[in-house]
């Protein structure tokens, strides 16, 4: 522990508690319930999109690791708008832990976080999805490839939208950076903190399958009901 732990200590977001962003008692039932496929969002073990789902384009599955209230909520909204990086690096720990013990994903896995738009990166100051993202990936020996998408146009914010509206609003959004070499061969899992209509990842990935990708899959913080 340093001296600005000591003079600032970390207190859980919900009920204050020293110790950490997110204490396990504030954690103890966000757990995901159950893994959905991602196309039909019905049951799928470890959130594999069912084999009569799948299309050439789509995810090959999606997990997420907590549900979308409480002290996670709480955490993503501060880090998103309050600018909080030590809340990044709480929340890889976290998410490494939860991961290491269930293991969805193969260790050649090569994580790639969602991009923002160069507007909005400048104004927040940094991408919160990169922000975990890199953190999570050295955490569990990923690879880590930022800027391999990019975002060409700025949109509104997600959570401001109804579900038809938040459709349409990221297609076409996403291209890949020419500057950036390939990896064709290698499993891909886009991250980002949190799966509400699933819209974001699955444009990121249509992206990807169009460049020749095979395996494709989401990993995110958290889920919306």
């Amino acid at each position: 522990m340093d001296i600005f732990d000591l003079l600032f200590p970390k207190k859980c977001l919900s009920c204050s508690r020293v110790g950490s962003y997110l204490c396990s008692s504030c954690l103890a039932g966000l757990s995901a319930k159950r893994q959905t496929c991602p196309h039909c969002g019905r049951s799928s073990f470890r959130g594999k999109t069912h084999t009569g789902c799948i299309r050439k384009l789509d995810l090959d599955g999606h997990c997420y690791l907590w549900e979308y209230r409480g002290v996670v909520r709480k955490a993503l909204l501060t880090m998103k708008y309050k600018f909080a990086f030590d809340i990044a690096a709480n929340l890889a720990q976290l998410a490494s832990k939860r991961l290491e013990m269930e293991q969805p994903f193969p260790k050649k896995t090569l994580l790639l976080p969602i991009p923002t738009h160069p507007v909005r990166r400048n104004w927040r100051g940094f991408n919160q999805s990169e922000a975990v993202g890199k953190l999570l990936a050295q955490k569990m020996g990923w690879g880590y490839k930022p800027n391999l998408l990019v975002k060409k146009r700025t949109t509104v914010a997600q959570t401001e939208l109804k579900r038809q509206a938040r459709l349409n609003n990221l297609q076409n959004v996403f291209s890949l950076n020419p500057e950036k070499h390939f990896p064709k061969k290698k499993f891909f899992l886009l991250f980002d903190d949190i799966w509400t209509t699933g819209s974001t990842l699955k444009e990121a990935c249509k992206v990807l399958k169009q460049a020749g990708a095979t395996k494709v899959c989401g990993l995110t913080l958290a889920k919306t009901n």
